[in-house]
Parts: C-alpha cells; sequence; structure tokens
C-alpha cells in the first residue's frame, strides 16, 4: 500500500488554505483520490483489461470545479446533508433559521456556505500497521454559520484496505447542542463510461419503504416498496423498473429516482448492491445511517467536463446519499436526534468493490 501527496499550485488555489490532493494505491493498482477541497473522493479506478485506468467515480476534468461543485461530486455533505424544508431547523427551544440555499425555500446540503466547498484541513495520511491507508481531513465550522448553532469540529476519515474496501468514519462535536447529519456524494458509473446513463446497473437495495417526495423534493409520506418501482429486494436494473412503471408519480416528478429508502440493516447482507450487468463490478455499500437516498443523475446537464475527455450526461451516474430520514427536523413525524453540546457524534459508510 502506498500514499502519494501533491501540493495544488494552480492560481485558483492561492487564497486558500494548502490544498493536497492524495492518491492511495493498493499493490494491484487499485486506487482511490482524495481532494482537500470538500474532503472529497476525486477518483476510485483500478487498471483496466486494457491497460487503461477505469473510473468509477464521477470526477471533474479540473480541480478548481470543486470549489463550485455544481453535482456536489464526491464531496463530505456537512453540517448536514438532504434537506431542510423552508430552512427551520428547531434545537431545544429555539428555531433557528438556516439559509435557503435551494430556490430560496430550502437549506440544501447545509447552507450557501456548507462544507462541501472549503479546503479541509490535512491531518494525517499515513499507512497502518496493519498495512491500510488512512487519510484524515479536519475542518472547522463558526457558530451561525448559516444558521447552526455551534462552533462545530468536523473529521472525515478515509481507510483503504488491499482487499479493495474503502471506510469512511465521519466524527464530529459542538460547544453547543445542534445537529449533524453528515455523508459523502459520490457519484458512480462502474462501467468508467460517463457519457452514458448508468441505468443499465443492476441494483439490491434492503430496505422495505421508501419516502415519496412533494414536487419541491421534500417528504410526504413512507410507503411500502412491494409493487412499486421502488422495490429492489432483489437484484434488478434501474432500467427495467422504468420500463415497468412509466407513469408512476413519483418517478415522472423526480426525473428517475431521488428518493430516500428505509434500511433494514441486516447483520448478514450489505444495504446496497451496485452491479455491472455482466458482473465484472460490483460496489457493496453498508452504512449505519437509517437510511439511504438513491439519486440517479435526472437532473444531471450535460455541460460538465470530465476526466478523459468525457462530459456528462442525463442518469450517467448514481448516487447513493447515507444519512438520517430525509428532513428529520421537519414536520413529518421522523426520528430526529439533536447532538448536545460536547457529546460526540459519528457515522461510518463503508464501501467494498470487487473486480472480477
Amino acid at each position: 500500500m502506498q500514499i502519494s501527496k501533491s501540493v495544488l499550485t494552480d492560481t485558483h488555489f492561492s487564497n486558500h488554505p494548502k490544498n493536497y490532493m492524495l492518491r492511495l494505491i493498493c499493490e494491484d493498482g487499485f486506487f482511490v483520490s482524495l481532494l482537500g477541497t470538500g474532503a472529497s473522493i476525486r477518483q476510485i479506478g483500478f487498471p483496466s483489461r486494457q491497460m487503461d485506468l477505469q473510473n468509477l467515480a464521477l470526477s471533474f476534468s479540473q480541480e478548481s470545479t470543486y470549489f463550485s461543485n455544481p453535482l456536489y461530486a464526491g464531496a463530505t455533505l456537512a453540517p448536514t446533508a438532504g434537506r431542510i424544508s423552508h430552512g427551520s431547523l428547531p434545537v431545544g427551544d429555539h428555531l433557528y433559521k438556516l439559509s435557503r440555499n435551494e430556490s430560496g425555500i430550502h437549506s440544501l446540503h447545509g447552507g450557501f456556505e456548507n462544507a462541501s466547498f472549503l479546503v479541509w484541513e490535512l491531518h494525517s495520511a499515513s499507512v497502518t500497521p496493519s498495512g491500510d491507508a488512512q487519510v484524515s481531513f479536519t475542518c472547522t465550522l463558526p457558530d451561525g454559520l448559516d444558521g447552526f448553532p455551534g462552533n462545530r469540529h468536523i473529521t472525515v476519515t478515509y481507510t483503504l484496505t488491499e482487499a479493495h474496501q474503502l471506510t469512511m468514519d465521519y466524527n464530529a462535536i459542538s460547544d453547543q447542542d445542534t445537529y449533524f447529519n453528515i455523508s459523502n456524494h459520490s457519484y458512480f458509473n462502474l462501467s468508467g463510461d460517463f457519457s452514458r446513463p448508468a441505468t443499465d446497473h443492476i441494483l439490491q437495495i434492503h430496505a422495505d419503504r421508501y419516502i415519496c417526495n412533494a414536487p419541491d423534493f421534500i417528504p410526504e409520506e413512507t410507503a411500502d416498496v412491494t409493487g412499486t418501482p421502488f422495490d429492489f429486494r432483489h437484484p434488478l436494473a434501474l432500467s427495467a423498473q422504468l420500463q415497468k412503471y412509466p407513469g408512476d408519480i413519483q418517478i415522472r416528478r423526480n426525473q428517475g429516482y431521488n428518493h430516500g429508502f428505509l434500511l433494514n440493516h441486516s447483520s448478514d447482507s450489505p444495504d446496497l448492491l451496485c452491479t455491472l450487468p455482466d458482473g465484472s463490478v460490483q460496489m457493496a455499500v453498508a452504512s449505519d445511517a437509517p437510511c439511504m437516498v438513491l439519486y440517479s443523475g435526472g437532473y444531471i446537464d450535460d455541460r460538465q467536463q470530465l476526466i478523459n475527455g468525457q462530459h456528462t450526461v442525463p442518469s450517467c451516474a448514481l448516487a447513493f446519499e447515507f444519512q438520517d430520514y430525509p428532513d428529520a427536523p421537519g414536520d413529518h413525524g421522523f426520528p430526529y436526534h439533536i447532538t448536545k453540546a460536547n457529546t460526540p457524534w459519528k457515522r461510518q459508510i463503508c464501501y467494498q468493490f470487487t473486480i472480477r
């Protein structure tokens, strides 16, 4: 296992703290590239049979794009993932008004100055005694930023093993009662070809219920997946479900999938399996988060330039956001947990990649 580290020196970065790009490299060439901007996953890839690099994660062609990151591609979503309706955050007896960065109505992924666009400090990068590559980034969000309470310190630690297991451990603490709901927003196309839709990917999601959305993507209710395009309890291609239920109001309203699945969390199986049709690449994901939002990329436009000369097209990649119930602070009766002052908060997401 190796870790390479470089400092981004483009003039675009001159007004920011030292911004690192790191590459964690397994002995067989499988690798993960990380970027200080947003503590982001830049690339996940491996040498293909054609001896080129097959990249599995959507990657912009220019590192500077990650400062605006229109897709939140690969970014750490902090302090919160997803939407908080009308920017209203109840904490104890106080109702905090958050910045509303989605159409001036809702707070999305933590507001205008969320941690996805910040340069995180590189805290450590080393190979552990057990031979794993481990990298930690930290950032501090001041009290009142985007309306959230508390001076908040957040750490994300990436660990890559020789068995191609990538684990993200999120830890956070605040000097005031606050709300944390941190996740990652990587997009995947396991074929490495982002010039075509990823809806041929086969999914298995261990969830009996999903969340129906209103037209503004705020939850309406939970529903049984049985007899709906949201039933992935057995392996199915997204395209098969989309073709089977062409008139489903939830699918039409969201240009595909942009929905939360309430995870069963079986001890003997991952929460999610995502596989290429030929079975050559598979990604298994497990997390302690109660919910996973599947976004099938229906709103991705064709203007984003990617590495290897590619550019985005609608549904060219799938995002799996492991998080709390969407809009947990809203008036839906969903579980909602405040983190008390000086009390650690944590979450884990683990990807296991299999190359056949």
